[in-house]
């Protein structure tokens, strides 16, 4: 039995001091290193993986569990695991401040300025806060962006090329392959028109997940542009182009507006369902 707790107390002793015994080489970036205190020694640090971590020596750690400051220790020990993986995808940058402001809060309860500690830790959950959709936004319009250039390039190289697609795959193919990308350049306007108006904006998410929610706005901004560019050239809606020979020009602007717009497609949909019933109607009525 004995034995057994000098073995774990080894273990303990060595796992707590493993940067206070020279191995200083994972250390990032040094919030904090009390050395020269009876008290004992601490050290608080981001290291190389941009993780946030403290150290201390078995006099150290005695102290704080034989001390009220136990618990004040372990809470906002909680606080900070709590608040650290929303930073965990941010930029380097970012990432670095966060981790920083979150170290002086435990440097602080550290030194039994417990208040001070609460103060730091109320600041780093606004700072997170702001600085969360800050992150959601630039992750959300970078996607967005992509995706509308590229977009964008294929309809110049479609419209240069014109000839050629057409006459292997037909003009109405062509028109409606414009009218995707011309939705999808609208909802990139759409988006770039909405920056900053997203209360729900938050970085908590997986990166991939804002990168996917943006490419899915464009890829859905380009097929309410097929749906609406095709009603144009059905003449369901502004037939008085397709009869002036401006057919091509007014399915690519209608498109590009309905990638633009969230209620344009869903507004034709609903007329077009609203207005087939009367159509059988008068059908019926007629015969």
């Amino acid at each position: 039995m004995n034995e057994s707790k000098t073995e774990e107390q080894k273990t303990s002793e060595l796992g707590a001091t493993y940067v206070l015994k020279g191995n200083d080489s994972v250390v990032k970036y040094l919030i904090y290193h009390q050395n020269d205190s009876p008290d004992g020694e601490f050290i608080v640090f981001v290291d190389h993986e941009y993780d946030l971590d403290w150290e201390c020596d078995k006099k150290f750690g005695l102290l704080i569990d034989a001390s009220p400051l136990k618990e004040s220790v372990r809470k906002i020990l909680n606080g900070v695991a709590l608040l650290e993986p929303i930073a965990h995808n941010w930029p380097v940058d970012l990432k670095l401040s966060a981790k920083r402001l979150l170290g002086e809060a435990i440097v602080s309860v550290l030194l039994a300025d417990v208040k001070g500690a609460e103060a730091v830790l109320e600041n780093a959950r606004i700072f997170f806060k702001n600085k969360s959709k800050q992150v959601s936004r630039f992750w959300t319009l970078q996607s967005c962006l992509v995706t509308g250039g590229l977009a964008a390039l294929v309809g110049i190289n479609e419209a240069i090329a014109r000839t050629q697609i057409i006459g292997y795959i037909g003009r109405t193919p062509f028109l409606l392959s414009l009218c995707f990308c011309a939705g999808c350049i609208g909802a990139v306007l759409f988006v770039v028109l909405r920056l900053g108006k997203q209360p729900n904006a938050d970085s908590s998410a997986e990166r991939h997940l804002h990168y996917l929610e943006g490419i899915a706005r464009i890829v859905g901004g380009g097929i309410a542009g097929v749906l609406v560019g095709g009603m144009v050239k059905m003449g369901l809606i502004l037939p008085v182009f397709g009869q002036s020979g401006m057919e091509s020009l007014a399915m690519c602007a209608a498109a590009m507006l309905a990638g633009a717009s969230e209620r344009l497609a869903a507004g034709i949909i609903t007329k077009v369902e609203n207005n087939e019933p009367l159509k059988q109607e008068n059908q019926n009525a007629d015969n």
